[in-house]
């Protein structure tokens, strides 16, 4: 009779109950749940940051080609210059009616020369350029772009990284190439 009560304890407290099992496996749940969202949301905010940056670069080249004027100012044409970790700025040449425009020596952002168009800023805290990068500038009619003041077809693309900070690239970051025929690709 002892042998049998002491079998029959032993066969209880071995294993773990349905109770147990069933808040372990909802723990989990919850822990796999909130690590796939906030993994997806800093996808998402590196995508956007991604996606506002290539917009600003296409408008500022689609700018150039359509020869715009910005209230009664006539650019030489439209850059992108690189301002701090987390913002960039659209600006313009000098005035077409006072300047020849192709012999400007130097096409990159000149404070007091070249007038702003606008800033940009990333809308999350957390995500930002990698490194600096060159200016970029869109020369009408053609346009013909500019990649650090030089329009040779013949350079390498400027890559603009944008990742997380603290975040190890390439697996985390996104890069942006702008060709110097005007190409501008995301990866």
């Amino acid at each position: 009779m002892k042998y049998s009560r002491l079998r029959y304890f032993s066969d209880n407290s071995a294993g773990f109950t349905l109770v147990e099992m069933a808040v372990v496996a909802t723990i989990i749940g919850f822990l796999s749940t909130t690590l796939i969202i906030n993994f997806s949301r800093t996808r998402v905010d590196i995508d956007q940051s991604a996606n506002l940056v290539v917009s600003t670069i296409r408008e500022a080249q689609s700018k150039a080609v359509s020869s715009s004027a910005y209230s009664g100012y006539s650019p030489c044409g439209y850059g992108i210059h690189y301002l701090s970790p987390t913002q960039f700025v659209i600006y313009l040449g000098q005035d077409a009616s006072l300047v020849n425009c192709p012999s400007i020596v130097n096409k990159n952002y000149q404070p007091g020369r070249d007038m702003l168009l606008g800033v940009q800023s990333f809308t999350n805290p957390k995500i930002q350029f990698t490194s600096p990068f060159s200016d970029i500038f869109f020369l009408p009619p053609d346009p013909k772009t500019y990649l650090n003041n030089n329009p040779s077809l013949n350079q390498p693309p400027i890559n603009i990284q944008i990742g997380p900070i603290g975040g190890s690239c390439p697996i985390d970051c996104r890069i942006i190439s702008v060709y110097p025929s005007g190409k501008i690709e995301s990866q």
